[in-house]
């Protein structure tokens, strides 16, 4: 009797593992009155190995929410900006097995913030909203689904940010 192997097995992982996310009314609350944010974008070897670099990321966030009419600020743009708005891509990838590559899709809103029961106490940078998703997928694929998914979570964003900020 033959068994499976670790093809078959990479096959059945092939789909992307559950998604998590941070998107309530208070964290979308955090969106409210922001100018637009800037991207700043991250990636690994692994990621940079499969033909995805940190500014491929980039350039694809902006046209993503550019299309979303969702503002993109530059660097001096953030800096005047009350909080910083940042929104942080990154991805992440690691050697797999079987022709398969681990990932994770990460987007965030990064702000500078001030805790409530103590006005003194300030952070330069506080998550204050995200959503992520890690799976594997084929090597030579691994590019096309990192952009799908980033895009996806752009998305997600995109629609928070606009909830947010809908004038009432």
């Amino acid at each position: 009797m033959r068994r499976a192997g670790w093809g078959g097995a990479a096959m059945a992982l092939l789909l992307a593992g559950s998604a998590a996310a941070q998107d309530t009314t208070w964290n979308r609350y955090t969106l409210e009155g922001l100018p637009g944010v800037h991207i700043r974008a991250e990636t690994n070897l692994g990621c940079e190995g499969a033909g995805v670099s940190a500014e491929s990321i980039r350039a694809d966030a902006a046209a993503a929410l550019e299309a979303a009419e969702v503002p993109v600020l530059t660097r001096e743009e953030m800096l005047a900006s009350p909080g910083l708005p940042e929104l942080r891509v990154t991805f992440e990838c690691g050697g797999g097995v079987a022709g398969v590559v681990g990932y994770s899709v990460s987007v965030r809103v990064q702000q500078a913030t001030q805790m409530i029961r103590d006005t003194q106490i300030t952070l330069s940078e506080a998550v204050t909203w995200w959503a992520s998703e890690v799976g594997v997928a084929e090597a030579g694929g691994v590019a096309a689904v990192l952009k799908s998914l980033m895009e996806k979570k752009l998305g997600e964003f995109a629609e928070a940010f606009h909830e947010a900020n809908v004038e009432g």
